[in-house]
């Protein structure tokens, strides 16, 4: 067990780094011509450096987080973890709690160096980062306490349910999970999302009312969309869709208002209108819900089973060892069930687009989404292997091509 774990971190840290050098050895080739007007190329120059310096630190993260976790397994620091929170509680199940709570706020403090230097540094240099200090440290907290309130709270109600029922519990588990996932959708932009940012809802204008417009012709709630305070913290542009039913909401980034014009703006709340008719957040959720089921029934083996903590240096089964191990052991799957989940996001996509093409002037939807690129700095030449197993989005290319074709097809035809 103990050689099967370290050849599933290595291999899986091998074919991820493998698709990172894939697709920035990928960046010389030749741009499609229906984007090649995006970058000019004194921006595109700037784009391939912004790229070398992100793609570097990524490895680099990604490499030491990797060694630390191959350290932490073979030198027994879980299991001297155990001894540690043993040592402050008998309860199990806060045993449990305090194990992962240490052994996640040691990943935190390893990573927070690289996100400070990608914020502060990197960011900062290519002009995109608009954070201060004090923001992204009271995001740090904020983001921590929810994780650790909420999280816990979570998780000590399913070990509780585990720990009287054991297996039996696997049910009332997943109808718990489902139910919070369900809750989180609906209060996604409603509470979470507050904790960090501003929302205000579209005032009276032109966009306004061009909006209410595609409103009343989709069937879509206009008082649900609303202006995110995103520029708080980046440049970068961007749009999204959350919730079903009654609870839909569309957000716009202020920063998209600045860069865009309003026909622009109004393809791309159609391209969001467009996955509420599709109800792609409706679809996800049972796909979730089949996948978290299956996973469930996994880790319970996980949890029961002596074998795999004794391999480590544990006495017993963990529980906080368990979950640990669970998650490493499931990264192949996860990257394998990956694949197909990203094509299926790739042609919600691809429909949203068709969706706002039809609903509104395709011309605006290909240039805003060629804004959207120059602004983000997206990759015009990703490599098609990765696109194929990792990308949630088609290419900007790609999307354009398709947005052309619908163009050309007679108004009699469609």
């Amino acid at each position: 067990m103990f050689l099967l774990t370290l050849f599933v971190i290595l291999a899986v840290f091998i074919v991820d780094i493998s698709l990172s050098m894939l697709n920035y050895r990928h960046r010389n080739k030749p741009i499609p011509k229906n984007v090649s007007d995006v970058y000019n190329q004194e921006e595109y120059d700037k784009w391939l450096s912004y790229t070398m310096e992100i793609t570097r630190l990524s490895i680099f993260n990604r490499t030491v987080g990797k060694i630390v976790l191959l350290l932490f397994l073979s030198l027994g620091v879980f299991p001297a973890l155990d001894r540690l929170t043993q040592n402050i509680t008998s309860n199990t199940i806060l045993q449990t709690l305090l194990f992962l709570g240490f052994y996640l706020a040691a990943m935190y403090i390893l990573s927070i160096g690289f996100r400070l230097y990608r914020t502060f540094s990197i960011e900062e240099r290519f002009g995109f980062n608009t954070s201060t200090v004090n923001v992204f440290v009271s995001d740090q907290i904020k983001s921590v306490l929810l994780a650790t309130v909420l999280g816990g709270a979570l998780l000590y109600i399913l070990l509780s349910l585990y720990e009287q029922m054991g297996r039996r519990s696997f049910l009332y588990t997943w109808l718990i999970i489902m139910a919070v996932i369900l809750v989180f959708n609906i209060l996604y932009t409603r509470v979470f999302m507050r904790f960090f940012n501003k929302l205000t809802p579209l005032t009276e204008g032109e966009l306004y009312q061009k909006a209410k417009s595609l409103a009343e012709h989709t069937g879509y709630k206009v008082q649900k969309i609303s202006i995110m305070d995103a520029s708080k913290r980046s440049t970068k542009l961007n749009a999204f869709f959350t919730g079903f039913g009654k609870f839909k909401h569309i957000v716009l980034y202020d920063t998209l208002l600045e860069k865009c014009s309003t026909d622009e703006i109004i393809s791309i709340l159609a391209h969001e209108i467009g996955h509420a008719n599709h109800k792609a957040v409706l679809k996800n959720l049972i796909v979730m819900a089949i996948q978290t089921a299956a996973f469930l029934f996994l880790l319970s083996f996980f949890l029961s089973s002596d074998t795999f903590a004794v391999a480590f240096g544990f006495k017993q089964a963990h529980y906080g060892f368990a979950i640990i191990l669970f998650n490493i052991l499931m990264e192949p799957v996860s990257m394998f069930l990956g694949i197909p989940m990203s094509a299926f996001s790739r042609r919600a996509e691809y429909k949203a687009d068709a969706f706002a093409a039809k609903s509104t002037d395709p011309n605006a939807m290909i240039r805003a989404l060629k804004i959207l690129a120059r602004e983000n700095y997206a990759n015009l030449t990703p490599h098609p292997v990765v696109v194929q197993i990792t990308y949630s989005h088609p290419p900007i290319g790609d999307r354009i091509a398709a947005l052309e074709q619908k163009k050309a097809v007679p108004a009699n035809n469609k």
